[in-house]
């Protein structure tokens, strides 16, 4: 075993992308094999081919259908979340979690990202009426903006809306950002690269305390990687089938 393949979900690949090839490079030269990172354009090319890769770093859902084709979890970072952000119309007065009991909210029905929310609200005791789907986060935002819709409450993963234009932020109003620090991406092994999963496992959780390796944890925004428990990867789980 002399090459193996690293795929990245496209969200943390959509900006940045080289931070992934030194990523492959520093793995390249600590394990003794090539590592080949290839860039995904969309997520229909990255689930076509995330079967057929060695190494895949991916989203919660993702995660879960690779673990259930015989991957293995290997590492998670200690700081990073799936986390949603919830908006509101701007007419709406003093607007807070609790306006969603009861009411109608946009999402993006098919992410895993409405049940992060849902399941945020759901903790307080918070239950709306009705999710109503819009086809992307930004539609989201612009339905709400725009009172396309009877919803005048919304939520939008975190990651897309930090990306966003202050001026497309105003659209709506900022209520809160949901801190259930439950749901993550993880790096997940092939069966057929489990010979290097001792050795893969030493190099990231040694990476932040080497000053090569500790730049790129930094370009990645990861403070250092740990290992997930059984009862995380659980608990991802059971949120998916909610």
């Amino acid at each position: 075993m002399d090459r193996l393949t690293l795929m990245v979900c496209p969200h943390d690949t959509a900006k940045k992308p080289d931070r992934w090839f030194r990523f492959a490079q520093y793995l390249s030269l600590n394990l003794d094999v090539v590592i080949h990172f290839e860039l995904s354009m969309d997520f229909q090319e990255f689930r076509q081919k995330m079967n057929s890769a060695d190494i895949v770093y991916a989203n919660p859902g993702d995660t879960v259908s690779l673990l259930q084709n015989n991957f293995i979890s290997v590492a998670r970072s200690s700081n990073l979340y799936d986390e949603v952000v919830f908006v509101a119309n701007h007419q709406l007065n003093n607007p807070s979690l609790e306006s969603f009991q009861g009411s109608k909210l946009l999402s993006v029905t098919s992410m895993l990202a409405t049940k992060i929310g849902l399941n945020a609200l759901e903790s307080q005791g918070i239950k709306p009426a009705e999710v109503i789907n819009q086809p992307t986060w930004l539609a989201v935002i612009k339905a709400i903006a725009n009172q396309e819709t009877e919803a005048s409450l919304g939520f939008v993963y975190k990651d897309t809306y930090d990306e966003l234009g202050e001026s497309t932020k105003n659209l709506v109003k900022y209520i809160a950002t949901s801190a259930q620090k439950s749901v993550f991406h993880q790096l997940v092994l092939s069966s057929k690269a489990l010979s290097i999963q001792k050795n893969l496992t030493s190099v990231l959780l040694a990476m932040n305390e080497n000053p090569k390796g500790e730049d790129i944890l930094k370009e990645l925004n990861i403070e250092k990687w740990i290992i997930p428990t059984e009862s995380e990867v659980e608990n991802i789980k059971q949120i998916l089938v909610k």
